[in-house]
């Protein structure tokens, strides 16, 4: 049995234009913040058996996002890190993430991480190519990225995994094929692959509509993709998720409990949680937080339908896909005789292979996942 943890940490050094998660470009209200975060972690330890462990995996988790952890202070971090330890018991093998951006890690931020027991580091690359974080308005370029890679190395992180990001205006395949060998020459051992989508409220959204095709058609994308996805399987990462490759045993263990349906603790503003089947946000406010740390709203209660739908439908998401044996084990139902005609129809479509042990994506499902989460839900 296994806790998992979601900290948000809201604040960014400067928003990026394709970004639609909840982040303030101002430090001001940092250590009122933190202190918010210790009365929320203070109050779920004082009622921590109102929270039973119902998970079915053996690893604890913990994952500090954003935002940009890096961004503040590293001894707010190492307090926060300390208090989630000592009040859910976390185990001396979990996986610890901090998510940084190359601007902002310092060797000293970078060590003091590692000192605290972070374990794995996820560095917003998002691109190597100068033109290409250019069109992004990353703060860093190509040198800054590699000099990021370094510092967490030194550090002592072996578990480093990096961001790509994929059809954006005016690159190519070939850039982000370089892109992903340079990372993997550089010792990463998990990519993420992300295609960037206009998201409403963006500054994207203001600068390209909401129409990116008119910039870099979605066979652009789509060739990038599948050349990037190729590129990493033949080179040792194995693609266990749509947007995530990894060397064997450097999967993320954080990331594979939303995928399994597991329950987690979000805190912080902009945080989402999932607890006692219920899934709650914590709201995009700041100086709400502030205010009242302790305040959730509740989007949806999970009856036992709604779990094996979302269940479905975030398994599809992996290269594993919904395992026949595994779903009786958890519902108690076949999965065929719940799904039986979306399976028939997206098998027929050419969007699902099924075998002996279960269904999964192809490849022509890939391009179309939306489609088939649809048929799922």
């Amino acid at each position: 049995m296994a806790r998992h943890i979601y900290i948000h940490i809201p604040f960014c050094e400067k928003k990026c234009a394709y970004c639609s998660f909840y982040s303030v470009a101002d430090n001001s209200p940092q250590k009122a913040y933190f202190d918010a975060v210790r009365k929320e972690l203070e109050h779920i330890g004082n009622n921590i058996s109102l929270y039973p462990d119902v998970n079915d995996d053996k690893r604890d988790t913990v994952y500090f996002g954003g935002g940009t952890p890096s961004a503040v202070s590293e001894t707010e971090i190492r307090d926060i890190l300390g208090r989630v330890r000592e009040i859910f018991g976390i185990g001396d093998d979990a996986e610890m993430t901090i998510e940084v951006n190359p601007h902002s890690l310092t060797p000293e931020k970078a060590l003091a991480y590692r000192e605290a027991g972070f374990n794995r580091i996820s560095i917003g690359v998002q691109s190597l190519t100068d033109d290409v974080l250019e069109v992004l308005g990353r703060l860093h370029d190509r040198s800054g990225a590699l000099r990021a890679l370094k510092v967490a190395a030194e550090a002592g992180f072996e578990n480093i995994s990096a961001d790509l990001m994929t059809g954006v205006p005016g690159q190519t395949v070939d850039q982000i094929i370089s892109d992903a060998k340079t990372l993997i020459d550089s010792g990463v051992k998990h990519i993420s692959m992300y295609s960037l989508s206009i998201e409403e409220g963006t500054l994207f959204e203001q600068r390209y509509g909401k129409d990116i095709e008119k910039y870099i058609s979605q066979e652009e994308d789509r060739d990038m993709y599948h050349a990037l996805r190729g590129f990493l399987s033949e080179n040792g990462y194995f693609p266990y998720e749509i947007s995530n490759c990894a060397q064997k045993g450097y999967e993320s263990v954080h990331n594979g409990s939303y995928w399994k349906g597991y329950e987690y603790f979000g805190i912080g503003s902009g945080a989402r949680g999932y607890i006692n089947g219920k899934r709650y946000s914590k709201g995009d406010d700041i100086s709400a937080y502030i205010e009242a740390p302790l305040s959730i709203e509740i989007e949806e209660v999970m009856d036992g339908i709604s779990k094996m739908h979302e269940y479905a439908m975030l398994m599809l998401r992996t290269s594993e896909g919904v395992c026949f044996s595994e779903f009786l084990r958890r519902f108690g139902k076949d999965l065929t005789e719940v799904f039986g005609k979306e399976i028939e129809k997206n098998v027929s479509d050419g969007l699902l292979e099924e075998d002996d042990v279960g269904i999964r994506l192809t490849d022509k499902g890939l391009d179309l996942a939306n489609i088939v989460f649809e048929d799922f839900l």
